[in-house]
């Protein structure tokens, strides 16, 4: 899964208006991005956080 893959089905586990498909949240959850809740689906760990935060953050310049 490349990190797109990866970002698009973390936003089907938290996106109620998007479908969550079982096999991608199953891989997300071996690759530590997503935990299981409860009896039914998925939820983002703090790596799966983290990994959809930082495609959002705006560049900061260390030299500014």
């Amino acid at each position: 899964m490349t990190d797109a893959e990866r970002i698009d089905a973390l936003l089907n586990i938290i996106d109620d208006a998007r479908p969550e498909r079982r096999d991608e949240s199953e891989k997300l959850s071996v690759l530590g991005f997503a935990a299981p809740r409860g009896k039914h689906g998925f939820w983002p760990t703090n790596a799966g956080w983290n990994l959809m935060g930082e495609q959002g953050r705006p560049y900061h310049n260390p030299m500014a």
